[in-house]
This record gives structure tokens, sequence and C-alpha cells, in this order.
């Protein structure tokens, strides 16, 4: 029982202490970054964009959209075994949408950190030599990062997520880090 009461207890006050913040920001970013991933053990590099509208000064709606590709090769084992491909392919492209939780301290807006959880749709196309299989599955990110930004609009920002997806009917979790730029922009409230 105290235990709970602390809980409710941390929750109110952190929700007080956001809804406190500074909102002097513009409600609009744009972001585009590297990001690194993998799917079924193959190694991807990409990209991801995004977009979020802020609804209220902490809560806002984004929309996230992402691609990552890569190859893993088979060494000598493709050698030694006649009919093993060389290498295998792999692609991954992803669609989320979801709430983005923003945390601005009120002593300045050059920093910031989000969290977010976002639901949509992924596909995967796995390929080597002579075969090839693809699959659309339902997916899921939970992540977050952090802003900085060098003037009033453009920043740079780090991000780290954990995509989940369900190809072939195997749920799998593809770990997945962003680097890249931020803008962000509209009338600030």
């Amino acid at each position: 029982m105290r235990r709970s009461f602390f809980v409710i207890a941390v929750l109110t006050f952190g929700s007080a202490l956001l809804l406190a913040q500074s909102s002097e920001v513009p409600p609009i970013d744009i972001y585009g970054a590297y990001s690194h991933s993998s799917n079924f053990g193959v190694g991807q590099s990409g990209w991801l964009a995004s977009a979020n509208y802020d609804l209220e000064p902490n809560l806002g709606v984004e929309a996230d959209l992402s691609g990552g590709y890569g190859s893993e090769s088979l060494g000598t084992i493709a050698i030694i075994l006649p009919g093993v491909p060389n290498s295998i392919n792999s692609r991954m492209h992803s669609f989320n949408v979801g709430p983005r939780f923003t945390y601005r301290p009120s002593s300045t807006n050059n920093a910031d950190a989000f969290g977010h959880l976002l639901f949509g749709f992924s596909h995967t196309n796995v390929s080597a030599t002579g075969a090839s299989q693809s699959d659309t599955s339902y997916s899921w990110i939970l992540g977050g990062g952090g802003d900085y930004f060098f003037t009033e609009h453009l920043g740079g920002r780090v991000q780290i997520d954990l995509l989940r997806t369900n190809f072939f009917d195997h749920g799998d979790n593809h770990a997945r880090v962003g680097l890249g730029v931020v803008y962000r922009f509209g009338t600030s409230r």
C-alpha cells in the first residue's frame, strides 16, 4: 500500500513538473538522420525522418518513416558448400505514428528530451542468390532522444529506439540509433 502511494505521488509530482515547463518554442519540428539498425542479424545502415506537431507544450503527435539496407557475407561457408549464396541482403521500411512527450527545462530552450510510443507497420525483404522473401507486419516503436539547438530553429538530435516487428510470424526486436539534424518552426505559443 505504501509503495502504491509512493508511485502515485511520484507520477503526480512528475506530471506537475512537466506542465510547469516553458513553452516558448515553435510547435513543429522535422528531423532527418542517418540510422543504424538490424534485421535478422544483418546490420543495416539507412535513414530516418520524422515530423512532430505539439498539441500542448509537452504533448505532440509524431510520424516516423525509416529505411534500412544491409548485406551480410557468408564467407567461407559459401565456398565450402555448393549452392550456398555468397551473401544475404536485407532491407526494412517502417511507418509509425503516435504520441510524443517532450521535457523542456524552463531555464533554457536550447536542449530538450523526449520519449515516444508509435504504432504502424513495417515491411522487409530478405534475399540471397536466387531466392527472396518479403513480409509486412504490424510494428511499434518505444524510444526517445535528446535535441540540442544551436540556433532558435536548427539543432542536432540523438535518438535511440526499440522497433518491434512480427515478420514471418516471428516477433523480433530491432534496436535503432539515429543521429541527425532537427529543424523547428511555426509560431511560438
